[in-house]
């Protein structure tokens, strides 16, 4: 072996543990925060809720600033500007990143490719500093898991069973509590509602204004909806064309068939306070058609191998809810089965010419790197470099 070659495998190791380093001691940061802020505000929860959207805006900045160090990837934003008003998307030329306007009270749909889809999507809220109010639905499974499921839960992600009998009950209640608080008349207004003992469903009553506190009115939140529920694969693409066949429903060559149910439920849950649908279409360089993207950028392959795409294309239209015809279930999967046509229209083009390659007097394309600014990267850089540099001190008074 060359010396260069053992050299490179060396940074590589370098790098890989550093991320590991910066990850565990990140994350510890995080959820202490969170249990101080439990432990301490619980007599003010607007400014406890505060705290712990920030908590969850490190969260992302954390991942964002591994990849950064690991893998960072190039970003090409496509926006349709018949729905989306130009330069809601610019390139911040100081750093070389994204700034974003995007919508306060939001939904976002978009197709499932690789387990780091909903990363991208995340860092594409804090381009609009919504980082701390995204909302994710999650396997109940990953509430388990330690440490990290404590924070995930006291992020307010909505865990799911899968199973719909059990997740409506579960779904409405946060809904209900996500919408109610962007109408300022929530929990977080100093108004609750009432339970339901049988259903365990909780019934609020809309009765009375928003609170006029000075620090907090309404709460933002950007719900990021995966309606396929899992990722394209040889096993899920096959189980998704049988399915179609049986049912007489559309066989897609990029996509899985998209979950009618629960999308529909949540958007006539929260047909009160948000304001805009964003549909994302992601594709993936390194990804050719017929590929699968969670084979080739795997967890592991991303944050330990530095292996992720070099760029990440996303296409971003919008809808306005009262244009989507969600008291019709027929009609309303009728409009869903099209935006998943014109999204696998789309990435047919994308797999062609590496790019979207729609009409430039329609469509604005921002490009950038997948960062964060450089001052919230320095949180989560001091902790490690201490580390070290005590461990470089106690190597050398070894020597002494």
């Amino acid at each position: 072996m060359s010396v260069s070659f053992l050299a490179q495998r060396a940074v590589k190791l370098l790098v890989t543990l550093a991320s590991i380093v910066i990850f565990i001691q990140g994350a510890f940061v995080i959820v202490t925060h969170q249990v101080l802020t439990k432990t301490f505000l619980t007599h003010d929860p607007i400014r406890m809720q505060k705290h712990l959207d920030r908590s969850k805006k490190s969260f992302i900045i954390l991942l964002i600033t591994i990849l950064t160090i690991v893998a960072p990837s190039g970003v090409r934003i496509t926006t349709d500007n018949r729905s989306i008003p130009k330069n809601t998307m610019v390139k911040d030329l100081r750093t070389g990143g994204i700034i974003s306007s995007m919508k306060q009270k939001s939904v976002l749909i978009s197709n499932h490719q690789i387990y780091t889809d909903w990363v991208f999507l995340w860092w594409l809220a804090y381009t609009g500093d919504l980082a701390g109010n995204v909302y994710i639905m999650l396997k109940n499974s990953l509430a388990k898991i330690p440490i990290m499921g404590y924070g995930m839960r006291n992020y307010n992600f909505i865990f799911m069973n899968r199973k719909w009998s059990k997740d409506r009950i579960n779904l409405a209640n946060h809904l209900g509590n996500l919408d109610h608080n962007a109408r300022g008349v929530g929990r977080l207004a100093g108004k609750h509602p009432s339970l339901d003992i049988a259903s365990g469903k909780e019934v609020w009553s809309d009765n009375g204004a928003a609170t006029k506190d000075h620090r907090q009115i309404r709460w933002p939140y950007t719900l990021i909806i995966f309606p396929e529920g899992t990722n394209l694969s040889a096993n899920t693409r096959e189980k998704s064309r049988v399915f179609s066949e049986k049912a007489n429903l559309p066989i897609f060559n990029n996509l899985v068939l998209p979950r009618v149910t629960g999308l529909r439920f949540s958007l006539q849950e929260l047909r009160n306070s948000c304001e805009v649908v964003y549909d994302t279409t992601i594709g993936y360089s390194g990804v050719k058609q017929n590929e699968y993207g969670q084979d080739i950028y795997q967890l592991s392959n991303i944050f330990l191998r530095g292996h992720s795409p070099d760029l990440v294309d996303i296409y971003i239209r919008a809808f306005n809810l009262k244009d989507i015809p969600l008291d019709d279930e027929e009609e309303f999967t009728k409009w869903l089965l099209d935006v998943w046509h014109e999204k696998d229209k789309l990435l047919d083009t994308f797999y062609a010419k590496g790019s979207f390659d729609l009409d430039p007097n329609t469509h604005q394309v921002t490009t950038g790197t997948c960062k964060i600014k450089s001052s919230e990267v320095a949180q989560f850089l001091i902790l490690p470099l201490l580390s070290l540099a005590a461990l470089v001190a106690k190597i050398l008074r070894s020597f002494c």
